[in-house]
């Protein structure tokens, strides 16, 4: 029987309350180091698994645990996962930039390149102490890593194999989990102070809790701030124009005049290249952050068979960038006969003035993105007898995203301009003051509310002996409510802000799931696991799974699994799918030109449609498989290798626009350019018209209609047919104790064989790897502990990669590998030294010789300059903690 739609999250919420109050029970949430058993009778969590005792059969676990956790010394979650070379954020950007608009509110999890940064959901599914958190964006349906207070963190565990027969959508190219600390007791304090060039970071964190008899309880709080950092800032930030050795961008202050193909500089007039700038110096690079978090966590267990837990969260998070003064980027048409055309021997033509807003409104345009979220999650574990127990959770939480950027509306100087009544070369005139007025009020905007309640119930136990131990299995039932409501626009008035109306989408999702683990002989044991999932929009999946291990000696383990995993279209995107906007991009700010195509003389606008997808949008699919090695050769080391195979279909996203060699070649039917004419551009842009909104205003604002028209663009999400990727990881692990303490070393690495991508279905497999892509990264330590103190170096390597070379590039051929070090030093005072106890100072120096991302002569997403990593430069992180 259906649940009429007004009452769903009612009566889970009401399921939330219930369990809530249900004195005297408890899920415990104590766990072992991964890759190791745990007692049976212990409730855990263990990623990948369901059946408590045992361990991710045939998987590739990656694990972080406190020592890691220390000598990262990382501030935000965020940070922490940009230091596993198999996450996408490794050595890269994070952090929220407002120069992405709403299109990127969350630091999403990433795993194996899958998926895409603008896409609404995540390939990687991301949890905390086992179950799922709520979306938290605003064209993202997904949860954001820093929504946990890195005090509360224990661990962390990364199965890098497809979860969906354990945890359903998502779980594509694995599983993050982030598991909380069961208890604690007493007071500690934590705090850091980081610098690097035109840049602070603060970061400051209590934890208190306490136990006794039948429970305990605890609560973190983090605090984290930083400041901004301009292009300016960093000369390795630079957009120009490679061939002429200037600026990229014309509209500057004092701007310029194009006319009869030719550029003016203004006041003078001299003709050539025109006053050229470089405005990303004025934009930041990285935003400037606020955030608080907090965590809490209440665990009762009187020694019956029953034990309550209650886990909550919250996060508040804002972040502010610059995008730099605001532009007539597109240019202003002054016709001949207006009283300010400016005379210019042998022209008799239309001039288009190009400048920015400087001189009037200054260098600054704001882009605020607040994220809020909370959940809140109680749990039982009923113990049964006979080893077999219930362990039935109910949570609850909500993502509030907004974002607010400051723009310039062009219709209203565009269409003054052209009645004479608006001076762009005199932009303080008085006759300006009321065009002026109407073009301020004008923002991009975007906000969102995603909901989620969820319940689920797991029994498992012990059957009967088999000759390697006891025949474990797991069976749970599963419902997941969500909820998106939103809007967004890039282009409306304050009062517009004020009227728009909300977009929703709802889905209900029931499953139910089950897990045999068979430890066949001593040296031998098969796992296999489903779950059917049945949704209320698209209908059903089920998604198996099956991995073994296979240990013929005590230090050796050979391991393999294979799965189908899948990926639920994104609840923004379904509501959203009527609701893309245009976005005007100047070839100056944004070189997303045709190879072998460049502008012409006011060819230098591109038109793009941004958000809104092609219906309808179909799963996404994906068959993976993966054989490894572990080798415990002699006591301390421990090394091994996976070999992991992904067929991923359908994969849901923007179509390359940010790598314009791939989009032109691989996607025809997305574009027109101007050498088509402009009756076709002005035909396919029609086409998109009927369902993209603000047409009208962004014809209106161009400054000579369809001849100042590069291309018009088709960026609206859909299925992208099909990834095909392999790859290998590494590791080698050795620790030596010594008479002095111990020393060791840590290496790390994945080396992508293939990545094959599929633009449309029509067409072929192309390798990314050849161009544009990092096939190997790593990451190696070596460290020493001496007593109280502890040391260890890091080298973090993104091995470099061909890219297309072209006139616009100085024929570039190749980007250069990047290779970071870190160092780490830490001092704990001994316990019996007074009020110094249990206190300890911390060193972190991150990007210690202060090397510059490798060159890029072009921009990659919104940086100018680089590619191939990102870097704060050479960031001091000092830090103290005390224990009470």
């Amino acid at each position: 029987m259906k649940v009429k739609k007004s009452t769903r999250f009612g009566a889970l919420k009401l399921g939330v309350a219930l369990v809530a109050l249900w004195p005297g029970l408890a899920l415990a949430n104590s766990a072992e180091a991964p890759g190791e058993e745990a007692p049976a009778d212990q409730p855990i969590v263990v990623t990948g698994t369901l059946i408590r005792g045992s361990q991710a059969v045939g998987s590739q676990t990656i694990g972080i645990d406190q020592s890691k956790l220390e000598a990262i010394g990382a501030p935000n979650t965020a940070d922490l996962i940009a230091n596993i070379p198999q996450a996408g954020l490794f050595m890269g950007f994070v952090g929220i930039r407002g120069s992405n608009n709403f299109s990127v509110a969350v630091n999403r999890p990433s795993l194996r390149y899958l998926g895409n940064t603008s896409g609404s959901t995540n390939s990687t599914l991301m949890l905390l102490d086992g179950h799922r958190m709520p979306g938290m964006g605003i064209l993202q349906t997904t949860p954001d890593l820093d929504a946990i207070a890195p005090g509360a963190i224990e661990r962390v565990e990364i199965v890098t194999d497809g979860g969906s027969s354990i945890y359903g959508s998502d779980a594509v190219g694995g599983v993050m989990n982030f598991i909380t600390r069961k208890e604690f007791d007493g007071i500690e304090a934590r705090g850091s102070y980081g610098f690097a060039d035109n840049y602070q970071a603060i970061n400051a964190a209590i934890t208190a809790g306490t136990k006794w008899e039948g429970g305990s309880a605890y609560v973190s709080y983090d605090y984290s701030w930083h400041d901004e950092i301009y292009g300016a800032d960093r000369d390795w930030s630079q957009s120009r124009d490679w061939v002429n050795n200037v600026g990229a961008n014309k509209d500057c202050s004092p701007g310029n005049i194009t006319a009869g193909g030719n550029t003016y500089a203004l006041p003078g007039l001299t003709a050539g290249l025109g006053n050229r700038c470089d405005l990303s110096e004025l934009q930041t690079i990285y935003p400037r952050e606020t955030k608080h978090s907090v965590f809490a966590s209440l665990h009762l267990d009187s020694g019956g068979p029953l034990s309550f837990s209650l886990k909550s969260f919250y996060l508040n998070r804002k972040s502010f960038s610059d995008g730099g003064p605001l532009s007539a980027t597109a240019g202003t048409s002054v016709p001949a006969s207006s009283p300010f055309y400016v005379p210019i021997a042998g022209v008799t033509s239309a001039e288009v003035f190009v400048y920015n807003f400087s001189p009037l409104w200054g260098n600054s345009s704001a882009q605020t993105t607040e994220l809020e979220s909370f959940g809140v999650t109680p749990s039982i574990d009923l113990d049964l007898g006979s080893n077999w127990h219930l362990n039935a959770l109910a949570s609850y939480g909500t993502g509030r995203a907004t974002f607010l950027g400051n723009l310039v509306n062009l219709t209203p100087v565009t269409t003054a301009a052209a009645a004479g009544t608006f001076n762009p070369a005199n932009l303080s005139a008085a006759g300006n003051a009321a065009t002026l007025a109407t073009a301020r009020d004008w923002f991009q905007y975007g906000r969102a509310m995603n909901k989620q309640a969820n319940f689920r119930a797991v029994f498992d136990g012990k059957l009967f002996d088999l000759p390697g131990g006891a025949l474990g299995v797991a069976a749970g039932v599963e419902l997941l409510q969500e909820q998106y409501i939103g809007n967004n626009s890039r282009g409306i008035t304050a009062a517009g802000m004020a009227a728009l109306t909300d977009f929703k989408k709802r889905r209900t999702v029931k499953s139910v799931f089950g897990e045999l683990n068979a430890p066949i002989l001593d040296m031998l044991t098969i796992n296999a696991s489903g779950r059917y999932d049945d949704y209320s929009d698209f209908g059903s999946t089920f998604n198996p799974k099956v991995g073994a291990n296979f240990k013929p000696a005590e230090w050796l383990t050979i391991r393999g699994n294979w799965s189908k995993a899948f990926q639920a279209p994104g609840l923004s995107d379904l509501a959203l799918a009527t609701n893309p906007n245009w976005n005007l991009l100047p070839t100056a700010v944004r070189p997303f030109t045709k190879p072998g195509l460049a502008p012409g003389s006011t060819n230098r606008n591109i038109l793009v449609v941004l958000g809104g997808v092609k219906a309808p949008l179909d799963p996404q699919k994906a068959e993976t498989w993966s054989l490894g090695i572990d080798l415990k050769p002699v006591p301390g080391l421990a090394l091994g290798a996976t070999y992991y195979n992904i067929d991923f279909k359908g994969a849901i996203g923007i179509p390359p626009i940010f790598t314009p060699a791939t989009f032109y070649a691989e996607f025809p039917n997305n574009f027109v350019t101007y050498d088509a004419g402009n009756a076709a551009l002005q035909s396919y842009f029609n086409s998109l018209a009927t369902t993209a909104g603000n047409s009208a205003a962004t014809l209106a604002g161009l400054p000579s209609g369809f001849d100042s028209v590069y291309a018009v663009m088709d960026s609206r999400s859909t299925n992208l047919a099909r990834i095909k990727t392999s790859g290998l990881d590494l590791y080698l692990r050795y620790r030596h104790e010594t008479s002095f303490g111990a020393i060791y070393t840590d290496i790390a690495g994945t080396y992508i064989t293939k990545f094959l991508r599929q633009a449309n279905p029509n067409a072929g497999l192309v390798d990314q790897r050849p161009t544009d892509f990092s096939k190997l990264r790593m990451t190696a330590s070596i460290g020493a502990e001496v007593g109280q103190f502890k040391t260890q170096f890091t080298w973090n390597h993104s091995q470099g990669f061909a890219t297309i070379g072209n006139a616009a590039n100085l024929n570039q051929t190749r980007v250069a590998s990047y290779n970071l070090f870190n160092l780490f030093a830490q001092y704990k005072v001994p316990s019996d030294s007074g009020v110094f106890r249990d206190m300890s100072f911390s060193l972190n120096v991150d990007n210690l010789f202060d090397t510059d991302p490798p060159l890029y002569r072009g921009a990659r997403g919104s940086l100018f300059g680089v590619d191939n990593g990102f870097t704060l430069g050479r960031l001091v992180r000092l830090g103290v903690s005390k224990k009470f």
